[in-house]
């Protein structure tokens, strides 16, 4: 980070006003009797001097303060990703506050230069413990002299310290731990938007690097291409690469995919086109979707990476598709093939597609609710398994039942599995939400070409989302085997007790549930309630047995039956539907206003076009006279 030219002034007189200060002779020799006030009017100083730096330029401050960022204060303050690179930067580095996945491996941890240990004899620490690596790669021990560890395992560096100390502590216990580990650089390159030097610890991995350096881009620099996560390069300070495939790694937690950092590695990323470097993977699989292609690929790999074959008996096939010389190649596998040593030893190519086809016997669960003997969750085979064996399973129906009232409702959630537009890596609610604005949004397109009104608009978007009943009487699919009701996966069924009455609701004085009484009419009914208020309209009788509504008030009422009396228009009973009234009546009116407008410019149009005509005979009559 380079200062402005300004801002190099700006330190450097600071400093040369306490430089001026402390050379003042008259006032240090007034001030020899009184030390404390001196030291006290140096720090008020110094300290005065760091505000105005750090005002007057936070780049200079951030250099001072040894900041990680490049981008200024202001976005270590909102980003967080930068955030948790300035704490991995300035944070304390002490053992107890790094983060480990357990003990370090004596086998695998490499030593290096700003590793700290404690060596300790008899059990009582040595003095000047704890002792580092030194920058050329020794560590100076007491006693001992200077041992070369750096580039050793953790193993081997404690063998040969150990060994050393020997000579000079022959008889007693000595032992040597790793208290402290250093930190270093590595460097990233390739497609990652933030490309550089990055600070590491001996315990971080790829991954916790390339957190900061790709920090949530997808694309190079908005192109196609995109950072190839299967194929990066990790490049060792002696010429060694290892080959890193973080997906491999976030899909199946392969630690070998995501090696440990050593000092000056090097990480580079390549890119990759989707379109033509890539494997897609569809059909029943937890995460379909293009995935970059890796040399040497087998079908069980991407089959991993994808989520993994379900565990039930819903998957079919395994279908690769290839095209090669001009010609589509497809190979097929069974489950069992593609889980075993086939899907192991079967190579794949770049553009491949993997596609797995499930079964039309799909299994899954219903719930039944209410009057049975055994309510609960019953599995089904959908559409095979009927209403009448689900109710027969669940130990039939109890004397209340009121079969009149019962109803299924189902789910209508859109199955992600076989979207080839559904990315694991991308929101899987917001893709669901997109999927279930579908249909709502191409009915909602059509009313735009009808003449329905705002209020019935918004009737119609509000019934759309709330109806999920199956339209079935019950009642007669229960009693008529040849018409069975087909369930399907995550249907809820609903048999509610008979409360022998019968709901009266609306406009009567004395709303609620009556006990029923046979051979009675709604009229009946509504006296018992009361009567109809003097808001009272239309009188409706909903049968649930059937979902429909008469308006024959003589007609006899059933238990279970409801009875609503309406109120006369332009009434609300909230703000909200008090709003659509008033909406509905705006767009009328606007509508009105509209129409007349048309017909008054048309009348002004056809009167223009007559005293126009008037006005040309008048011009001829005249010519013709003169």
């Amino acid at each position: 980070m380079m200062l402005t030219p300004d801002e190099p002034l700006r330190v450097d007189g600071c400093i040369h006003r306490m430089a001026e200060f402390s050379s003042l002779k008259s006032s240090t020799m007034s001030n020899l009797n009184n030390p404390v006030r001196t030291a006290a009017r140096l720090i008020v100083t110094f300290s005065i001097c760091l505000v105005f730096v750090a005002i007057a330029s936070p780049r200079a401050w951030s250099q001072i303060s040894n900041g990680s960022s490049s981008s200024g204060l202001d976005q270590i303050g909102t980003n967080p990703l930068l955030l948790l690179q300035q704490r991995l930067t300035s944070g304390s580095m002490s053992a107890a506050g790094i983060p480990l996945e357990g003990a370090v491996e004596p086998s695998v941890y490499v030593v290096g230069p700003g590793d700290s240990f404690s060596i300790s004899v008899s059990g009582q620490t040595l003095p000047g413990s704890p002792v580092s690596v030194g920058i050329d790669g020794r560590i100076v021990l007491p006693d001992a002299g200077a041992v070369p560890v750096a580039g050793l395992t953790l193993e081997k560096a404690r063998e040969d310290m150990l060994q050393a100390l020997q000579v000079s502590y022959s008889r007693a216990v000595v032992d040597v731990a790793l208290v402290q580990t250093r930190q270093f650089y590595v460097h990233v390159s390739g497609a990652v938007p933030r490309p550089g030097r990055y600070l590491a610890l001996p315990v971080a991995r790829v991954s916790s690097v390339l957190e900061f350096a790709l920090a949530d881009s997808v694309s190079v620099s908005g192109s196609v291409f995109r950072p190839s996560l299967r194929n990066i390069e990790l490049v060792h300070r002696d010429g060694s690469i290892d080959v890193v495939d973080l997906v491999r790694y976030y899909a199946v937690g392969d630690r070998d995919s995501n090696p440990y950092l050593t000092d000056g590695d090097v990480i580079n990323v390549p890119s990759h086109d989707p379109n033509y470097g890539s494997v897609t993977v569809g059909g029943y699989v937890p995460f379909p979707g293009r995935y970059d292609f890796k040399s040497g690929d087998r079908l069980l790999d991407l089959l991993r990476i994808a989520g993994g074959l379900p565990d039930n008996p819903n998957v079919q096939e395994i279908r690769v598709s290839r095209a090669a010389n001009g010609v589509l190649q497809t190979f097929s596998f069974s489950r069992a093939e593609a889980v075993g040593s086939k899907g192991q030893e079967f190579e794949l190519s770049a553009l491949d597609v993997i596609s797995v086809s499930q079964s039309d016997e799909a299994h899954g669960l219903v719930s039944i609710e209410g009057r049975v003997e055994y309510p609960g969750t019953y599995p089904v085979i959908a559409g095979k398994t009927t209403l009448k064996e689900l109710i027969a399973a669940a130990g039939g129906p109890k004397a209340d039942a009121l079969f009149r009232g019962a109803y299924i409702e189902r789910t209508a959630v859109p199955n992600s599995f076989g979207s080839p537009n559904v990315d694991r890596f991308q929101g899987q609610p917001d893709v669901l939400k997109r999927m279930l604005r579908a249909d709502s949004s191409s009915y909602m397109q059509q009313l735009r070409l009808t003449d329905l009104s705002f209020l019935s608009r918004s009737y119609f978007a509000v019934e759309s989302k709330l109806q999920n009943r199956v339209s079935v009487n019950l009642l007669d699919a229960l009693a008529d085997e040849s018409n069975p009701v087909y369930l399907e996966a995550d249907d809820r069924i609903i048999i509610p007790k008979d409360m022998m009455s019968v709901n009266v609701i609306g406009q009567v004085y004395q709303p609620g549930y009556l006990p029923v009484q046979s051979g009675m009419s709604a009229e009946y009914y509504i006296a018992a309630a009361g009567g109809r208020s003097t808001s009272a309209d239309r009188v409706f009788i909903v049968n649930p047995a059937t979902g429909k509504f008469s308006e024959s008030t003589t007609d006899i009422v059933y238990s279970g039956d409801v009875i609503f009396v309406d109120r006369i228009e332009a009434m609300a009973d909230n703000v909200d539907a008090q709003r659509l009234i008033i909406e509905e009546y705006r767009v009328r009116m606007e509508e009105e206003r509209i129409r007349s407008d048309s017909k008054f410019r048309t009348v002004q149009t056809v009167l223009q076009s007559v005293a126009t005509v008037a006005s040309a005979i008048a011009l001829i009559i005249s010519i013709r006279r003169y």
